[in-house]
């Protein structure tokens, strides 16, 4: 062991957890990243998705931003896409950029690392997952198609709540997604929202069952984060999206 060697040699980033509890997400963060690449988190009160609990996050996002920064991070990547669309769709990358001037360190957000990754895989009819109620599945539709500006083939709702995220087994993402597909066999593409449950495990065996790309928000997040920093590393077992580009 290198015992002069900080965990976040190569590149330390900065997240902001928009999620009731963090449990999955950093298990799985480290099992797809490489070593020297570590994760500093600071968690936002999101509650149920309020508008009062948004406006809150909102601006404890920005707080946090300064605050990684001086703590050291070489990125700063905002969590919580109905977050960072908060304020309307077209005002995100602007608020990144303005961010990045403020603070001196790199700026990217879950809105922009999902927009990066769909441009990547070349995606143009999506099938989604999601782990919460079927009332959700107005607001996924509209994100996709108002803001992603990708068609929205179908919804598939997990029927789980924000508190109980880290019970779900690995085994419903490869349920909850064979289904999504078996609805709606057009999509090229099949996406997971939210990255506080454990769905990385399933990637791989979708894309390979069906011939299509699979992504998922914390699988865009970590390769955004990547990419921004200057890591190039291929990392095999998590899908298209992290081996190929």
């Amino acid at each position: 062991m290198d015992w002069q060697r900080i965990h976040g040699a190569r590149a330390r980033i900065g997240y902001t957890v928009a999620a009731v509890t963090t449990e999955v997400y950093p298990i799985d963060w480290y099992r797809i990243v490489p070593d020297g690449v570590s994760l500093m988190m600071i968690t936002l009160p999101l509650g149920d998705r309020s508008k009062e609990d948004v406006e809150k996050c909102y601006a404890i996002s920005l707080e946090s931003a300064h605050t990684m920064a001086r703590a050291g991070a070489d990125l700063v990547l905002l969590g919580g896409l109905p977050i960072n669309i908060s304020k309307g769709d077209d005002t995100v990358a602007g608020l990144m950029a303005k961010l990045e001037g403020e603070i001196g360190v790199k700026m990217s957000c879950s809105a922009l690392a999902q927009v990066h990754a769909f441009a990547a895989l070349g995606s143009k009819k999506v099938a989604m997952v999601h782990p919460f109620e079927e009332d959700q599945n107005p607001r996924h539709v509209r994100t996709m198609e108002d803001f992603f500006g990708l068609e929205a083939v179908g919804v598939h709702a997990g029927g789980s709540s924000l508190v109980a995220l880290g019970t779900l087994a690995p085994g419903r993402a490869l349920e909850w997604g064979r289904a999504a597909m078996a609805a709606h066999p057009e999509a090229d593409t099949l996406y997971f929202g939210c990255p506080h449950w454990t769905v990385i495990d399933a990637i791989q065996p979708l894309e390979d069952e069906f011939g299509i790309s699979v992504m998922t928000s914390l699988q865009a997040i970590a390769w955004e984060a990547m990419r921004q920093t200057g890591i190039d590393d291929r990392i095999e077992g998590f899908g298209r999206l992290l081996r190929d580009f």
